[in-house]
């Protein structure tokens, strides 16, 4: 067995198809890849299906591994765009989107992401410009002035409630608008810009 402190050496001998390094690779880190799978998807059985596919996926690119400086990360990687690739042949729900966008909220953004992150702007934009004229206008003060619920009711004379109720329709039609005119790669991102700007629902 190959100690993970040596962790160059740990890949080379698995870029080798040592089946050692495999087996270490495998008993080392199922669980934590399995529940990377298991925070994106709901089903326990369709997760390990998934997981078992990334490993396969590692051993077959075992040649390629010879430039993967972070093991750990590099499986990640792979969990993640093999369970979005899963995801895209499903109807999207909102149990999956809002995992996704909690569990992504806490990773780094790729600089592929973040060039696309920054154009989802334009997205948010035009999906706010859709919403009803009440439901906008509560939401721009709110979550784009930062007025809080108080201060719009005030302003609005409308209760504090009814405010409230307003973010928390204008949050679900931004979704809905997302969920209709972005693939599932852009509206993951698209969801962690728009919890970005409404990060408070209180």
């Amino acid at each position: 067995m190959y100690p993970l402190q040596h962790e160059e050496e740990f890949v080379k001998h698995l870029s080798e198809g040592s089946q050692n390094a495999y087996e270490l690779l495998f008993s080392r880190y199922w669980t934590h890849v399995f529940a990377v799978v298991r925070l994106l998807v709901k089903s326990q059985e369709q997760a390990e299906d998934i997981t078992q596919e990334i490993f396969v996926k590692v051993w077959n690119r075992r040649e390629d591994l010879g430039e993967v400086k972070n093991i750990k990360a590099y499986l990640y990687t792979i969990a993640r765009n093999t369970t979005l690739d899963h995801l895209r042949k499903k109807v999207l729900v909102t149990e999956n989107l809002e995992q996704m966008i909690h569990y992504f909220t806490d990773h780094a953004l790729t600089p592929v992401q973040r060039i696309e992150y920054k154009e989802l702007e334009d997205i948010i934009s035009k999906g706010i410009a859709t919403l009803p004229s009440k439901v906008k206008e509560v939401f721009v003060m709110s979550r784009i002035d930062g007025l809080s619920h108080e201060e719009i009711a005030a302003r609005l004379d409308i209760s504090v409630t009814s405010s409230k109720t307003y973010v928390v329709r204008a949050l679900k039609l931004l979704r809905l608008y997302m969920s209709k005119n972005t693939d599932l790669q852009v509206l993951v991102l698209a969801a962690l810009l728009l919890e970005k700007i409404i990060s408070q629902t209180k």
